[in-house]
């Protein structure tokens, strides 16, 4: 397998907004990268304690549970910004190309409009979190961070699916103009 992933011209940064997004996107992924690295020293040090019989880290389970809620939200708007999903293209592989741009479109909408949901519950499930004083059982910690910790991460991503759409729009006009001419 000789292609790139992202050729070049799919990996350039088409106007100002893209790049804001961009920044965005790649400073969140690079965090959860950080946080998934964390875990996974916490998960070794508890797991060599446990073997040379020391106590291991406590609520390491907990903790690696919230972390990985919180890394894996993060990856999601640089996922979304470059399109990235799990698509199944075996119904629109013989579309033209306009429209299968604008049912990308689409589908970047309806992507939105879902993590506009999941933000929102995500909020509210947080600030119920919040006033209930909820708590991890083995390490204390109010649950209510990790829980506002993904909002940023599933609200970049709502943002990231809609300019995809808006894009995918303009340039989808490009394209039909280009196929009638």
């Amino acid at each position: 397998m000789t292609e790139l992933l992202y050729p070049p011209e799919e990996r350039s940064v088409h106007d100002r907004i893209e790049r804001w997004l961009t920044l965005a996107a790649e400073a969140l992924a690079w965090a959860g990268g950080l946080i998934l690295l964390a875990l996974i020293g916490m998960s070794l040090v508890s797991i060599i304690a446990r073997k040379l019989g020391f106590h291991p880290v406590n609520g390491d389970v907990e903790l690696m549970q919230m972390g990985c809620a919180v890394a894996s939200a993060a990856f999601l708007p640089l996922c979304t910004l470059r399109g990235d999903h799990l698509r199944v293209e075996f119904f629109t592989e013989g579309c033209r190309p306009a429209l299968r741009q604008r049912m990308d479109a689409v589908t970047d909408i309806l992507l939105a409009a879902v993590f506009a949901l999941l933000a929102w519950r995500t909020g509210l499930q947080m600030l119920d979190s919040r006033d209930s004083g909820e708590i991890a059982a083995l390490t204390a910690l109010p649950l209510w961070i990790p829980v506002l910790l993904m909002i940023p991460s599933l609200a970049l991503t709502v943002l990231c699916a809609l300019y995809r759409a808006v894009r995918a729009f303009f340039l989808c006009d490009d394209l039909c103009n280009e196929e009638a001419s």
